[in-house]
């Protein structure tokens, strides 16, 4: 099953992986870098491109083996320096412009291929993204957490944007004096009781809807979790690590999954493309930000680099 999922997630990365490469040839990123490295704000000039997102480009870029970094500086790897340089006789540019001229197409097939497209749904897409992080969770990411995160000495697990709960429920299956509460927007709580109706937990886990803006994180916890939504710089990270340090008991556990870029900020693959869209920490980054908000001894629990799971831990002394 292991390889199965695997598969699968190849696919399912595999088409953001294309459009870098669609992205950067439109930009001649390859051809700018022919004869001598430059650093991101050198090439967003000759490119004519915005800098910040550029940046996130060339990040995957390094990641999926068609950049180097020295530095701040980017230059060509061999496979790009002969086949992605216009001018080249190996040169494959044409080629991939005319992939991207008609991703349309495969972007629009199922209203190709349907006699009745789906229409926007906003409640049914929402719905689909939360059921989605419980598929996620369910293909490797929640065995990850059960075989490297020790929750064997805690009580109160509170699990900040925990979508459909299934580290909640996980973790109160595995440690039967564990209680939980999970939080979360209102209409993403109402999908996760359902789960945890069908796991016979409404005992020992509360459901709470909020917001991480204006809404506290309860008090007595020893056990504050965030999988995935400390996403770079954008997504309030400082806001929510203090209200979970100030929500903790001395001693309490802080535990955090993300899709953590490496300190160089070259890869690995899944994170340096979800970085391209929502934004991601370096695990360097990360750890800053943890100290910052008065936790210590930030480090990491586990990495699954095949599926783009990094765990951290921290505690509050």
């Amino acid at each position: 099953m292991a390889r199965d999922i695997a598969y699968l997630n190849e696919l399912t990365w595999g088409c953001r992986a294309s459009r870098v490469l669609h992205v950067a040839a439109l930009l001649k990123v390859f051809t700018q870098l022919a004869d001598k490295p430059l650093a991101c704000k050198e090439l967003a000039a000759a490119c004519g491109a915005k800098p910040d997102i550029l940046g996130r480009v060339l990040i995957a870029c390094c990641a999926l083996g068609l950049l180097e970094k020295e530095g701040d500086a980017y230059r060509n790897t061999a496979l790009s320096q002969e086949y992605l340089v216009d001018g080249k006789p190996l040169y494959k540019g044409n080629i991939i412009a005319h992939a991207a001229r008609v991703w349309d197409y495969w972007h629009d097939l199922p209203r190709f291929i349907l006699e009745n497209p789906p229409q926007p749904d906003e409640a049914r897409d929402h719905r689909n993204f939360i059921l989605g992080m419980r598929d996620i969770t369910m293909g490797g990411r929640g065995q990850v957490f059960l075989d490297n995160i020790d929750l064997s000495d805690r009580k109160k697990l509170f699990d900040v944007g925990g979508g459909p709960g299934l580290y909640c429920i996980l973790a109160c299956q595995k440690y039967p004096q564990l209680t939980a509460t999970l939080f979360d927007l209102p209409a993403t709580i109402a999908i996760a009781r359902e789960l945890v109706e069908e796991a016979g937990l409404t005992d020992r886990i509360s459901l709470r809807g909020g917001s991480w803006e204006t809404d506290d994180f309860g008090s007595g916890n020893d056990v504050v979790l965030f999988s995935n939504v400390l996403h770079g710089p954008g997504s309030m990270t400082d806001v929510k690590l203090q209200k979970a340090f100030e929500s903790m008991v001395s001693g309490g556990l802080l535990t955090i999954q993300e899709f953590a870029l490496n300190d160089d900020k070259t890869g690995p693959e899944i994170p340096a493309l979800f970085n391209v869209m929502m934004g991601a920490y370096s695990k360097a980054e990360l750890f800053d930000e943890i100290t910052k908000a008065g936790f210590v001894n930030p480090q990491v629990a586990t990495e699954a680099e095949e599926i783009g799971c990094t765990w951290i831990t921290a505690s509050k002394s």
